[in-house]
């Protein structure tokens, strides 16, 4: 019998591509979706018409329970902080199931030498995994990262953390096909008509092509299914997903060359930005743009997989071009 795939965020950027890689890869999969509207249905329904599309959305208890009961696998990819959803689906779950949460790295992000400063921690999601899963409250996701895990133990049900980076590239999902920390630099600079980085824009961070992302999230499906027995759950099974690293101000030179040769603004020229005057373009400013990121998905790359898209230099021109 086909297995039966519950994924949350099929209408959304990362869970558009899911969607779309995996019925085409694997259309023996009974796949079952969320999405919020009926107009969402209907047009994510016309391109799959095999993905049987459930109205509701993350508080809706009793869709998610009855949506829960008899899935062999939950793919959240919908909102990586919703505490309840994670205690609804959980317990709702067979016990030979299991249940994937999208996270992400701004878990251990940082600005430790000062905002647009380098600092020199990669962080491994092998060696230094029982700092990361024990992380403080203050940490950015930290709260559901630890309930995932700790509600899974309770339950018995084998769980997955996927936390991936700075996210990038166009998607091929019917709903949302960009991110939010180029395209929002983008929106920054078209607002100011210069660009800029935030304080001196030497940041580095760990970068992840959306396809790449979305074939990492496959495998972790096919290694549940029918996988070499190779994979990692539980308190093990913390992945980052990482294709390479930049530096802000590389990313920033790159796009703002390309906005000026596009029209869209009238120089190259890069204003220097504190984090007070970077917030007025948007409230998290420091994290997108002044942060340290840097990640070592050694786990996944265990498993086989590897990043083969471009990297984020080379999609510069078609974010713009839409």
């Amino acid at each position: 019998m086909a297995p039966r795939i519950f994924i949350l965020g099929i209408s959304g950027y990362i869970g558009g591509q899911v969607l779309h890689d995996i019925t085409k890869k694997h259309p023996e999969y009974q796949i079952r979706g969320l999405v919020r509207t009926d107009e969402q249905r209907k047009k994510i329904a016309a391109k799959y018409p095999s993905v049987q599309i459930i109205i509701g959305d993350l508080d809706s208890v009793d869709v998610l329970k009855g949506e829960a009961v008899q899935a062999d696998i939950v793919l959240q990819l919908a909102d990586a902080d919703h505490t309840q959803l994670i205690t609804t689906l959980l317990p709702s779950l067979p016990k030979t199931a299991i249940y994937i949460q999208l996270s992400g790295g701004a878990s251990i992000s940082t600005a430790s030498n000062g905002v647009g400063q380098r600092t020199s921690k990669v962080w491994s999601d092998i060696t230094d995994l029982s700092e990361i899963i024990n992380f403080d409250h203050s940490h950015w996701h930290a709260v559901t990262d630890q309930l995932v895990l700790s509600e899974g133990k309770k339950q018995g049900i084998r769980t997955a953390v996927v936390a991936p980076p700075g996210v990038y590239g166009t998607g091929q999902g019917e709903i949302k096909r960009t991110s939010m920390v180029l395209p929002w630099y983008v929106d920054a600079v078209k607002k100011r008509g210069r660009g800029f980085t935030v304080g001196e824009g030497r940041n580095v961070n760990s970068v992840i092509h959306v396809c790449d992302l979305a074939t990492a999230l496959i495998l972790l499906v096919e290694e549940a299914f029918e996988g070499s027995g190779k994979a990692d759950w539980g308190e093990k099974g913390w992945y980052f997903v990482e294709g390479g690293e930049c530096a802000f101000i590389d990313v920033a030179k790159a796009t703002v060359k390309e906005m000026a040769k596009r029209g869209m603004i009238s120089g190259e020229e890069l204003d220097v930005l504190t984090a007070e005057e970077a917030k007025e373009l948007h409230p998290y400013a420091e994290l997108l743009w002044g942060s340290n990121m840097r990640v070592n998905g050694e786990r996944i790359r265990s498993l086989g997989w590897r990043a083969n898209k471009g990297d984020i230099f080379s999609t510069i021109p078609e974010l713009l071009a839409e």
